[in-house]
Order: structure tokens, then C-alpha cells, then sequence
């Protein structure tokens, strides 16, 4: 194994803080770039791909603007079992990105909202979908989910959800949803990527959308309407940056009454200013589910300078076009322009680089530089936990430049922590600077290169954890959830590292002279390995109870039917009746006579001081 340990940890200051809102003022300046997406269909409504950007047609208030940027979208629709994997990465195609959005409601309400959006997760959200909870007008704020991947995190999510506060008085409801809408569409219209899709669950909005689109109409000296001017702007946000909103109703099928006229307004709305659609008044979760996701899978992105002058939240009537007859096209009618001066872009500490700053700081996934990540928590100190990190980076996508006999660059790792009460941790950085030997570097860019790295934080919580790499023009991120176990009950279990002969040989960086858990090797995230390699699984158990006791080690192998092909046991006895103990289990596992095909590793532990019962870690793997 090649280990470099140039390069320190450094502590940043934390994240950059959020630009300053600007006043409400009319300025003469030109209003930024506007991208639509276009979902065109044929005469039996089914969606049309292949069209080119030769095919449009776009026009602003009745004039033709060139088309600046134009992509074709096409995610296939697969409804596939998926199992969970302890090692994400950023190599996967690209599938559809929602936002679930919960406002104020009853209890009877919440209950079926958490039963309809089961539905949707178990069965709509796709190998490849990325998804997040978020919470508006007084919902538990513990109760959201940053965007995963992970059905099993979203359904946690939504089961937690209760309704939120009761209800608010009529102006203090007002104030609370269009600020908290804001929020949200300033959160949605940074996102990197296509369509983004915004399931907002609601009874009903305080605030009418028709009442932007109506506001001042008169060119000049026309006098705007009495509109709150954050609603002006969380609007134009949505409309000019491929947000769609698809309201839904939780009440479903009234029979009695029924939602009346205003709220079928407000949230119809919502749903026609941003090119979505509601589901009011009707159970039929299923066939607005499924027209949801076929809208977020095929679809055309058209970018266009505007050109109007005026930034004054004023509505600008828009027309696409599709010059092929026969074709059926659904975009948005307009967009809100947005108020007052062009923002400043964001600031960035001058230490790290603008290419994993910028990633770092998505709170998707992003491409860029291919890297797989694992990370796995361990028991430290009295109330903290060590989360061992192992980073397996593509180098040929670093750019470096050989010069003088090696391939030089330089590569830069950022790792950002926020627990689930959205609290943020400084931001870790490592930094190398590269020069390669030309052997080295083949060897990097037919394999990868590794940093294994460590971060000290809090037991018993749930953190996500942004990780970008990369070099000075180009990075790529990761995000990754931890539920770092609470080491002080009475028995824990902490992660399960895999590390294998073959892949010791990986070249490895580390900016720490150890880990705070000595490990039989550097971790690996490759979880596909062959016949004639060696895996070592790696894990501890903690006992907190000062009594005598047993700890059992079990390690299954089960088949894709869950059958299992082999065990092993291992027993620990503690025979001292006065200290706490741990310990560390390192079986190796043989894949020799295992046949080609996908397995998992279960790995149970239990004490004896607990009657039988246990605590499981499943790792999926595969051999070839």
C-alpha cells in the first residue's frame, strides 16, 4: 500500500453566509437568464423524446428569443427492488428530484398523508430518484429528511410528521407560510440539475398566485396591486428556475362541502403558475402519482435570455413552440421577474478551491470527479463517536498535467456535517499537492486512489455528510447519512468496515498518523470482489453495564433469498464485574468457494445481559 501523509486537517470558519435580501426599489437592469422545461406529448397524450432544439420555438411576450441552452431528458421509469448499500456514489445516471413539503394540517389529515406518501416512496421513487422532507408553517422541525436516496429515511421522515401547530390566526398564518415558502424556493432554485419537482402538501394556502400574474399589468404607470412582495419573489424564483409545484389535498374525497372555491384557487393556482398539476378533492393517488413521475421523466430544457429591462416582479407572458406537427406542448405560461438588484454571489473562504466549494456545498449529489464513499462510527470517547471515512476518488477526471516527469495537480477533499436539527459543523479540509509518477498515475486511472479520514462528532444522532473532491477546475460530491449509534445505552454495535487483500493495494492518502479505531487495513468502498480475494470484516460491540457477560459475534452469509450458506460464532466473555468493556470482532472470510452472484454479510452481536436480543448490520456485496 502507497501511503502519502503530506497535509493536515484544516478547520474553516463554516459555511458562507447567505446573501443579503436586497430592497424592494425598481432597477434598470437586465433580468437573468430563464430556463423552462417543456414536456411535449403526441396526439394520445404519451411523451415524445428526440426532438432537438431545431424543433422549438420561444417567444416572450410575443417576440422570438434565441434558444441559449437546450437538453433532451429521458429517465426510464423502473420499479425495481432496491437494496440498501453502505457505499453511495456519484457514478449513477441521473434520475428525477422531488421535494416533499408538508404544511400546517389536522391530525386526521397528517395520518393520511403519511399512508399516501408511503405509497409514493414505496412504490413510485425510482433506483435513482433523490428525495427530501421538508416542513413549512410550524411543522417539528426534527421531523424533515435532506435529500437521500434511501426510502427507508424518507418513510422515518413522514412517519414522524403529526400535523404541525393548530391553526394560526389568519394574518400570523400569512406571514408564517410566505415566509417559510420563500425559504423553500430560494433552497429549490439553487439546485444543480432538470425539472424540480415540489409535492406540497396542503389544505390550503392564505395567499392567491393568480394575484401575481395580475399584479400591475399596465406597462407604465400602472399602479401594482397589494401583493406581498415575498410572495412576488418566491414566485419568481419557482417560475424562472424549473420548479413545479403539484399540490395535493390530504382531505381527498370529501363528501360533505367539499374544499371550497378559495382553496381550490389558491392551490390550482400554485399548481398552473409553475407547470404542475393538483390533486384536489380526490383519492386517486395513484394515477396522479404515476402522471408525477412520467412528467419528471421525459422532458425538454430550454434556457433563454429575457429580454426585459425591468426588475420589478412585474408577470412576462411566455409561448413555446414545437414546429412538428401533430405535437402537443405543456410549459409554463410566464414567469414572475424578479425585484431589485442582481444579488452578489455567495462568498467563499479563500483556502479552499471554487471547484469543491461549489460542490460541497449542493445539497444533491453532483458529478464532476467520480468517488465512492463509506463511512462507519465508533465508539471514542465517554459521549463522542469517531466516524471512520474511506473516499475512493476517479484520478483521471483531476486534470492533472504532466510536466517534468510526473502528472502534477492538485486534489482537495471538504467534508460538511449537519445533524438533524439542521446544525452545521465547521468544515474539514485536506489538500495534497500531486506529482505522480507515470506508473502511479496508470495505475490511479485504471483503479482510483483512496483517502481514509476521520471526524469526531457526537454519539446518538442522525448527520448528513457532504464530501467533494477534486482539483482546481472540476469536483464532485457525495452525500451520505449517518445514524451514529448512542454508545452509552447499556450494548451497541458500531459500523462494519470491509477492507480485502486485493483492494490493500489501492493508493491510499490520509492526513492522520492513525485512526482513533486501529484497523486491520484502510477501509474500501468496493463491494464487488473476486473469487481469490480476502475480505476482513471489521466491527465492535460496546457493553456499558458493569456485570458479568457474554458478547456474541455472528457473521451469516445469505444468498439473494436470504438463505444462509455459512456462520460463524464468536463468544467474548467478561468476567470482571466492575468494568465496562469492547470488543472488536476481525473475521476473515474466504470468498474461494463462494459462487459468483450477490450476497449480503450479516453481522449480529448481542450480550448476554439481554435476554437474546441483538443488534444487525446487513452489507450487501457481490462476486464475480
Amino acid at each position: 500500500m502507497a501511503t502519502l501523509a503530506a497535509g493536515s486537517a484544516v478547520l474553516l470558519a463554516g459555511q458562507a453566509p447567505p446573501a443579503n435580501q436586497e430592497p424592494q426599489a425598481t432597477f434598470r437592469s437586465s433580468v437573468e437568464a430563464v430556463q423552462l422545461s417543456v414536456i411535449v406529448t403526441d396526439s394520445e397524450g404519451r411523451p415524445v423524446s428526440g426532438l432537438t432544439e431545431d424543433d422549438f420555438e420561444v417567444l416572450e411576450g410575443g417576440a422570438t428569443r434565441p434558444i441559449t441552452t437546450f437538453s433532451a431528458v429521458d429517465i426510464p421509469i423502473e420499479r425495481v427492488t432496491r437494496t440498501a448499500s453502505d457505499v453511495l456514489s456519484n457514478e449513477k445516471p441521473p434520475g428525477r428530484l422531488y421535494v416533499i413539503a408538508l404544511d400546517r394540517m389536522g391530525s386526521e389529515s397528517a395520518l393520511r398523508t403519511r399512508a399516501f406518501l408511503r405509497q409514493f416512496i414505496e412504490t413510485y421513487l425510482g433506483p435513482n430518484d433523490t428525495a427530501a422532507v421538508m416542513l413549512t408553517t410550524g411543522g417539528l422541525r426534527e421531523s424533515g429528511q435532506e435529500f437521500t436516496s434511501s426510502p427507508r429515511l424518507l418513510l422515518n421522515a413522514i412517519d414522524r410528521f403529526d400535523g404541525g401547530v393548530p391553526d394560526l390566526s389568519v394574518r400570523l398564518r400569512e406571514r408564517n407560510f410566505i415566509g417559510d415558502f420563500l425559504n423553500l424556493m430560494r433552497f429549490m432554485s439553487g439546485l444543480q440539475g432538470g425539472r424540480k419537482a415540489l409535492i406540497f402538501i396542503s389544505e390550503n394556502i392564505p395567499v392567491d398566485a393568480y394575484d401575481v400574474v395580475d399584479r400591475g399589468r399596465a406597462r407604465f404607470g400602472g399602479l401594482f396591486s397589494e401583493v406581498d412582495t415575498e410572495w412576488v419573489d418566491a414566485l419568481s424564483l419557482a417560475t424562472r428556475n424549473n420548479v413545479a409545484i403539484y399540490p395535493v389535498d390530504p382531505r381527498g374525497l370529501m363528501t360533505e362541502g367539499g374544499a371550497g372555491l378559495e382553496e381550490r384557487m389558491g392551490l390550482n393556482g400554485l399548481a398552473e403558475i409553475t407547470g404542475g398539476f393538483s390533486l384536489i378533492g380526490s383519492n386517486n393517488y395513484a394515477t396522479a402519482f404515476e402522471r408525477l413521475v412520467q412528467e419528471n421523466s421525459t422532458y425538454y430544457l430550454l434556457g433563454f435570455n429575457s429580454a426585459v429591462e425591468y426588475r420589478d416582479g412585474r408577470y412576462v407572458r411566455v409561448e413555446v413552440r414545437v414546429k412538428r406537427p401533430g405535437l402537443q406542448v405543456r410549459s409554463t405560461e410566464g414567469y414572475v421577474s424578479p425585484r431589485g438588484k442582481i444579488p452578489p454571489p455567495g462568498r467563499r473562504p479563500e483556502t479552499v478551491l471554487t471547484a469543491t466549494w461549489d460542490a460541497v456545498k449542493s445539497a444533491i449529489t453532483t458529478s464532476g470527479v467520480p468517488m465512492r464513499i463509506y463511512a462507519a462510527p465508533f465508539k471514542w470517547r465517554e459521549k463522542d463517536a469517531t466516524v471512520a471515512i474511506a473516499l475512493e476518488i476517479g484520478a483521471d477526471k483531476l486534470n492533472l498535467v504532466q510536466q517534468d516527469g510526473a502528472y502534477r495537480g492538485t486534489l482537495e477533499v471538504l467534508f460538511a456535517v449537519t445533524d438533524a436539527k439542521k446544525k452545521q459543523w465547521p468544515i474539514w479540509r485536506h489538500r495534497w499537492g500531486l506529482a505522480l509518477k507515470p506508473e502511479t498515475y496508470t495505475r490511479v486511472s485504471n483503479g482510483a486512489m483512496r483517502v481514509v479520514s476521520q471526524l469526531r462528532l457526537p454519539s446518538g444522532g442522525r448527520y448528513q455528510l457532504r464530501a467533494s473532491a477534486g482539483g482546481a477546475a472540476t469536483a464532485g460530491s457525495v452525500v451520505y447519512d449517518i445514524e451514529i449509534p448512542d454508545f452509552n445505552k447499556d450494548f451497541s454495535l458500531s459500523g462494519v468496515a470491509l477492507t480485502s487483500k486485493q483492494a490493500a493495494e489501492t493508493f491510499t492518502f490520509s492526513p492522520h498518523a492513525s485512526l482513533d479505531v486501529t484497523l486491520p487495513a484502510p477501509p474500501t468502498t468496493a463491494r464487488e470482489f473476486s473469487r481469490d480475494d480476502t475480505l476482513t470484516v471489521f466491527a465492535q460491540a460496546y457493553e456499558v453495564r458493569r456485570k458479568p457477560h457474554t458478547v456474541t459475534f455472528t457473521i451469516d452469509l445469505l444468498d439473494e433469498a436470504g438463505k444462509s450458506l455459512g456462520t460463524h460464532v464468536v463468544e467474548r466473555n467478561a468476567d470482571k464485574p466492575n468494568q465496562a468493556s469492547a470488543y472488536t470482532f476481525a473475521p476473515n472470510l474466504a470468498l474461494g468457494e463462494i459462487p459468483p452472484g450477490r450476497y449480503v454479510l450479516r453481522v449480529d452481536a448481542r450480550s448476554s445481559l439481554d435476554k437474546g436480543k441483538g443488534v444487525t448490520r446487513d452489507i450487501p456485496f457481490s462476486i464475480r
